[in-house]
């Protein structure tokens, strides 16, 4: 009996995540796969080359979604890792308990430091972008 609990953890913490992200991609390709079967079935039945093109064009549409500069990505890296140092750093704070919980306040400070270090890399480092001046 006490040997399932470490099968149990295992499965637990990496067997979940791993079927999720398996069903997700299984899901997004079988999407794709529908998508392109309904452009062949209206190339089949003839259909005038404006409804094609227009499937094509709702497809293509898809996949050339707006891409985020990476001044923007640094950001809101960032913004998120600051806010993850900060909610650390407050459970120390406003923790009475004497428990180990120098390693809470630890990781908020170095998930401050990342989020400094974003910073940097957003205002100094990447250069701004010509196309938005």
């Amino acid at each position: 009996m006490d040997a399932l609990i470490p099968i149990v953890a295992i499965i637990a913490s990496i067997g979940f995540p791993a079927a999720i992200a398996v069903i997700a991609l299984i899901v997004y390709h079988k999407r794709k796969l529908a998508r392109y079967h309904v452009i062949e079935r209206a190339i089949d039945s003839n259909a005038s080359p404006e409804v094609v093109e227009q499937l094509i064009a709702t497809i293509n549409q898809e996949s050339s979604k707006k891409v985020t500069s990476p001044r923007q990505k640094n950001l809101i890296e960032g913004t998120i890792l600051l806010a993850l140092g900060i909610g650390f750093f407050a459970v120390r704070l406003f923790t009475n308990s004497a428990d180990d919980i120098a390693g809470v306040s630890i990781t908020g400070i170095i998930l401050s430091l990342l989020a400094a270090a974003k910073f940097v890399i957003a205002f100094f480092i990447i250069k701004k972008d010509p196309e938005q001046s």
